[in-house]
């Protein structure tokens, strides 16, 4: 089953994707910054773990979607509609084996880890 996490996402931006997921039939699970301590995988289920402490650290700025259950046309469809509709959006991810245990944090640790990477080698700082 197709499913979208949806984090930090501004008002105006949420109603874009919200109108994106209702045409294409899709599930919308919007994720508040205190389960970021919580895995991808149990915010997928819609799990919380009673062990895991509410996250209250640092506000994170960066919107994001992670992605589970696309084929590749849906996946694409899906991508053609965020463009076209012009949803400003920080990160895309998608669920994979390795990263569905991952927290939030762990995921937005990572997306900015590659981001900064990608910068670098596109100002040509790569060694």
């Amino acid at each position: 089953m197709e499913k979208i996490l949806a984090f930090q996402i501004e008002e105006g931006e949420m109603q874009k994707l919200k109108r994106i997921v209702k045409q294409i039939k899709t599930n919308l699970i919007i994720v508040e910054q205190s389960a970021y301590r919580q895995t991808l995988e149990n915010l997928l289920e819609q799990k919380r773990n009673p062990l895991v402490e509410a996250y209250k650290g640092n506000q994170i700025t960066e919107s994001m979607i992670v992605m589970e259950g696309f084929t590749e046309k849906r996946f694409e469809q899906l991508l053609k509609m965020l463009r076209e509709q012009q949803v400003k959006l920080d990160f895309k991810a998608v669920v994979t084996p390795f990263n569905k245990k991952w927290t939030v944090l762990q995921l937005y640790l990572e997306m900015e880890r590659e981001r900064a990477a990608y910068r670098k080698k596109e100002l040509g700082l790569e060694e």
